[in-house]
């Protein structure tokens, strides 16, 4: 089975790529559906950040108050590092195991959308990673649209993660998204084309 790793810089157009591969029939799963749902009322992530952070993060439906889990992260030395240390195995570990026993009907791959893949280093769990890309002032305008914020808060955003050149040293392939959904689909298609070619000449 084909493990295709999607990240990029945020407004990059990870989910149009992912997106391209469902068309062609592709598995598809999204790290940041999975970092919601391994924290519902009742799981295993649920329960250890409410030990860790206590009731007061904890809403009335008994779902995450998340402002509240924010708020303490902030205010709470070694809070934003308790969180992640107890996220972070389980969202890999669930990745894995979607990955796993998906059903593959229709092509024996899997495009697994993951914001943070070489921070939480991701890598080895995939075959090949994908970087997607856009220009600096494109990713700026997408964040400010999507967020409904400033230019500036979202130049700020941008900042503080990884640069998108250093993801795209880290590349195995670069798709470049200029803002046309087809001509994104249609390099995913010349891509998976490639990849399946790739491994039908090793095999």
């Amino acid at each position: 089975m084909l493990r295709i790793g999607v990240t990029g810089s945020a407004g990059s157009g990870k989910s149009l790529v992912c997106e391209g591969f469902r068309r062609i029939g592709l598995v598809t799963l999204d790290c940041d559906e999975i970092a919601r749902q391994v924290v519902e009322p009742g799981r295993t992530a649920y329960n250890q950040v409410v030990k860790a952070f206590g009731a007061k993060i904890v809403a009335p439906d008994r779902t995450l108050d998340r402002p509240a889990l924010r708020r303490m992260i902030v205010s709470t030395k070694g809070g934003r590092e308790k969180l992640e240390s107890i996220l972070h195995p389980i969202i890999i570990s669930e990745t894995v195991r979607l990955m796993d026993e998906a059903v593959y009907s229709k092509q024996k791959s899997c495009a697994v959308e993951v914001p943070l893949l070489f921070e939480l280093g991701m890598e080895n769990l995939f075959n090949v990673v994908v970087v997607v890309t856009a220009s600096d002032n494109t990713l700026v305008d997408r964040i400010a649209c999507r967020d409904g914020v400033d230019r500036k808060s979202a130049q700020k955003l941008l900042a503080i993660q990884m640069p998108q050149s250093e993801k795209v040293k880290k590349a195995d392939y670069v798709i470049e998204n200029r803002g046309e959904p087809e001509a994104v689909f249609k390099s995913v298609a010349v891509l998976y084309r490639k990849l399946v070619n790739q491994r039908l000449t090793k095999k």
